[in-house]
């Protein structure tokens, strides 16, 4: 694994257990497009704008033993959202009626016309709600409240976690005794231990890791072969030189984010990204980002006023000289090389960047200009969805949006967003979509660089290893091993 860094109660984080084959959802994304598919439930029946039925899969169980039936699932869908208010505002549940045993009603506040999507989730994975509140904070792993076919035995945060087979489990018993999830952070320490024969299976690897890896009788590197991580670059629109419209859009051109994708998403590990969704999740043809020029970059620069007034190559305005900070974190290869990279392309048009590789919480505070971010972008299968998580457009607890760390705000933007409320056709939803990645682009909201696949490395010993494009779901039921 890269992280072990969240809590395992899905609520709290929900990656970890979904990625680890421990928790599930009610549904979950589809591998070629992303749309959701049932998982602990059958179907889902959107009987009118505020009203979903869904029937639920019989002969599951919890961890512990306990069914999960309707008032279960009701359960635990309360828990979450009194628990997460970035959960509860996604969702925006008004009831859970129970209609029998295995069938449920959910009435929304507003029209969602994605539920289904958004019930996919981490954090909206079926837990024993009863069993998970009398364990307590903290406890969590004692309360057996997940569903998987694997039940966690130990979890030591950002060190390991340990699991035996679910036999109990509704999809078949694993073939596997258990599996053992070790934190190993960096990427060319996670390529050596598989190499050495320390671990099975390395989760994201580079591509020059999954070169040598191939070239071992034993290791394969695999992958979906579908981008759904976007790599890309925030923009503080905080910072006083970027919130100048003109120097921000320099920025962009000076920087060759085309060649830049190509160092760190050759082919066969990814794709360059002109926009910020991958086109499984929309196309859009007709939408362009500004591309590589840093003959205009200079010009913008002169029309902001900056000018190189003591010719030591680097521009200033009013003796000040322009000085941006490229951030970025080590666990991600790609984003110390895309640093670098743009550091020497914006010294070309005379901005000096200082590079900053450090924790990546760090992009939480002021000082920084652009930051560099590895996330999924597939989240919901719905891209309206998507756009709302980076531009601040989807609430969370702080109104600010899931993420957009760089404080973008457009009333245009919104309008365009808030148009999809009540649309549920898949071909119309794009249609918006591409409508608010036209306008993201134009403002220089963000900076994508490219689609990454999530490569893994592979022990020819592990069989029924199916790689999943998005990176909810590392493990299933039927992973194996050869005698």
């Amino acid at each position: 694994m890269i992280w072990l860094d969240s809590p395992l109660d899905p609520v709290r984080g929900g990656w970890v257990a979904s990625q680890s084959g421990m928790s599930e959802n009610l549904f979950r994304l589809s591998p070629t497009d992303f749309s959701p598919v049932p998982w602990l439930a059958t179907e889902a029946v959107d009987v009118d704008p505020l009203t979903w039925r869904i029937k639920l899969r019989s002969g599951v169980k919890f961890h512990n033993g306990a069914v999960m039936d309707a008032e279960a699932v009701k359960a635990s869908l309360e828990r979450t959202i009194r628990l997460s208010e970035a959960s509860a505002e996604a969702l925006g549940l008004k009831n859970i009626v129970v209609n029998d045993e295995e069938t449920i009603t959910v009435n929304t506040m507003e029209p969602r016309p994605t539920l289904p999507g958004l019930l996919a989730g981490p954090a909206v994975a079926i837990t024993d709600a009863a069993a998970a509140d009398a364990a307590g904070e903290g406890n969590f792993l004692q309360a057996g409240a997940l569903t998987g076919p694997y039940i966690p035995t130990e979890y030591i945060q950002k060190e390991r976690l340990s699991s035996v087979a679910n036999d109990d489990y509704w999809g078949g018993a694993p073939p596997l005794a258990g599996i053992e999830h070790l934190a190993i952070p960096d990427t060319n320490s996670r390529e050596l231990a598989l190499q050495a024969g320390d671990i099975d299976v390395a989760v994201n690897i580079s591509p020059e890791g999954a070169q040598t890896i191939d070239a071992h009788p034993e290791l394969a590197s695999r992958t979906a072969g579908i981008g759904t991580a976007a790599v890309i670059w925030w923009v503080n629109f905080e910072r006083p030189a970027l919130s100048d419209p003109l120097v921000r859009r320099a920025v962009s051109l000076a920087i060759d984010r085309e060649s830049i994708a190509g160092l760190i998403a050759p082919a066969g590990s990814g794709s360059f990204a002109e926009l910020l969704l991958p086109d499984a999740l929309a196309s859009c043809p007709g939408v362009t980002a500004p591309g590589y020029d840093p003959a205009q970059a200079r010009d913008l620069l002169t029309q902001a006023g900056y000018v190189d007034s003591d010719n030591d190559g680097f521009v200033d305005k009013d003796g000040e000289p322009l000085e941006i900070v490229i951030g970025g974190y080590p666990e991600r290869f790609q984003l110390p090389i895309m640093a670098e990279a743009a550091q020497a392309m914006l010294a070309d048009v005379g901005i000096k960047a200082r590079v900053l590789i450090t924790e990546w919480s760090v992009v939480k505070e002021p000082a920084w200009d652009l930051f560099g971010w590895y996330n999924n972008v597939v989240e919901a299968g719905d891209p309206i969805q998507n756009i709302g998580k980076f531009v601040g457009v989807s609430a969370d607890a702080s109104g600010s949006g899931a993420n957009n760390y760089g404080h973008f705000h457009s009333a245009e933007l919104e309008g365009i967003i808030g148009s999809a409320a009540e649309v549920a056709d898949t071909r119309q939803r794009q249609d918006i979509a591409c409508r608010a990645l036209d306008v993201v682009a134009s403002e220089t909201a963000l900076l994508p660089v490219a689609h990454a696949y999530l490569i893994y490395g592979v022990n020819e010993r592990v069989t029924d290893f199916e790689p999943h494009p998005a990176n909810l779901y590392f493990f299933d039921h039927r992973i194996g091993l050869r005698s």
